[in-house]
């Protein structure tokens, strides 16, 4: 306990204001073994005693990807020659984010027990759930190299732009997830909260359907900027089928500026808010 708190310098009052971040990196980096664990944990818990096992992680969305396939032949007239790949990547791109914020939400709440018996940086159940997600969503990749082959597509530059979201999307999960699962310590009403939201958010994000019915001409130019700013998960989910497709990303670099420094205030004012009201918080669960 003495050598943790010695070596955390944790939430006393006396953390910088703007080396939050920095402070999270060095506890993952120390705790890095912890952290290993808990994320190979979460991998055997998913899969122990599974018929299906690795194949659960693809059925979903392939099951979405068919259901939304043909709402979509039936009620858009779009000619998008990739439209099985790019929804498919739309769903995984979106439950990368769904699963890293609702999951980091209620990670503190539910591990109360462990919280209460031994002390370490409360930061690794978040990051664990993120480890986890990612690695997930690479096994769940795997079920693309079919729609690779098919469509006939290569790897091209724009390849660069899928470790990018990726990182973007883990941000913006986190960040969120450190104000909820705070949230989430003194009233239960806010798992209930991210879900409906993120609910909604599906259907307003374009995992479903292209970015450019709502960038195309469909709404006022200003207003498809506002939605990018508003949406950042519209840029990255267009990122990821960018990077498969080799398809120009057709989006302002001023929105993608902004839309990266949302995601990185987020992430860092989050963290700032996490590491100042955690050891508060865990007296509530």
């Amino acid at each position: 306990m003495g050598v943790s708190e010695n070596k955390v310098l944790r939430r006393d009052g006396k953390l910088p204001f703007l080396s939050a971040p920095v402070k999270i990196m060095q506890n993952l980096y120390n705790y890095r073994q912890l952290l290993k664990h808990f994320i190979g944990r979460d991998l055997k818990v998913r899969y122990h005693n599974s018929i299906l096992g690795y194949g659960w992680s693809v059925l979903e969305p392939l099951a979405l990807t068919v259901t939304f396939y043909i709402l979509f032949a039936i009620l858009s007239d779009s000619e998008d020659p990739y439209r099985p790949l790019t929804i498919l990547l739309g769903i995984l791109a979106w439950s990368l984010f769904a699963k890293t914020f609702s999951n980091g939400t209620t990670c503190i709440q539910r591990n109360s027990s462990l919280i209460q018996r031994v002390y370490f940086p409360r930061e690794i159940f978040l990051f664990s759930k993120s480890g986890y997600n990612m690695f997930h969503f690479i096994l769940s990749l795997l079920v693309i190299i079919p729609l690779l082959i098919n469509y006939e597509l290569m790897p091209t530059q724009q390849l660069i732009l899928l470790p990018i979201a990726l990182i973007m999307i883990l941000m913006l999960g986190t960040g969120l997830a450190f104000f909820t699962s705070i949230l989430q310590t003194k009233a239960r009403d806010v798992e209930h909260i991210v879900t409906i939201g993120l609910r909604i958010s599906f259907y307003l994000s374009p995992v479903f359907y292209p970015l450019e019915m709502i960038t195309g001409g469909r709404i006022p130019e200003q207003y498809a900027e506002a939605y990018l700013i508003a949406n950042p998960m519209a840029t990255y989910i267009t990122m990821i089928r960018s990077a498969f497709t080799g398809a120009p990303l057709d989006i302002p670099t001023m929105n993608l500026v902004i839309t990266f420094a949302t995601t990185i205030a987020i992430f860092w004012i989050g963290s700032i808010y996490f590491m100042r009201k955690e050891r508060k918080a865990v007296k509530f669960i």
